[in-house]
């Protein structure tokens, strides 16, 4: 709402002379007042602005559950396909590349650097895009869950 206020002051501002600041005016005025002000000003006076509270709803609750659990479960993919890609094709001592490209020359290592490294590459790279995917349907979830977007 602070947006919409912003802007709507602006655009006053715009329109009128410099020397009317009719949207600084405004704003003050504005500032100490808040929704629920506002709604208990519209009501009538028998009316109790309590009586007025919704209670909490169960699928609303039961759909954000789902939405964190989706959000949890998304992440620990990431995570561990993440962690395979290191291992696979990874430059650090323990991951397959590294320990075949450091193998010595007349081992069976190296004739498995030569024959599948190419393959092994290839995986990183489809684990890296599918990582990548992932990552989109996080942030979509995450989206969602603020109320900005749906699925």
């Amino acid at each position: 709402m602070n947006l919409f206020r912003k802007k709507f002051l602006t655009t006053l501002d715009e329109d009128r002379a410099p020397t009317e600041p009719l949207g600084a005016e405004l704003a003050e005025e504005l500032d100490g007042d808040n929704e629920q002000d506002a709604v208990a000003d519209t009501l009538d006076p028998a009316t109790d602005p309590a009586a007025l509270d919704v209670p909490s709803n169960p699928e609303i609750a039961l759909k954000q559950q789902q939405s964190q659990r989706t959000i949890q479960t998304i992440t620990t993919w990431i995570g561990e396909v993440n962690n395979f890609i290191d291992y696979l094709n990874g430059t650090e001592e323990g991951s397959i590349n590294f320990m075949l490209n450091s193998a010595d020359c007349d081992s069976l290592m190296t004739d498995i650097q030569r024959s599948e490294s190419k393959k092994i590459s290839r995986l990183a790279q489809d684990l890296s895009s599918l990582e990548e995917s992932l990552k989109q349907y996080l942030l979509l979830a995450k989206r969602k869950e603020s109320g900005a977007d749906s699925i």
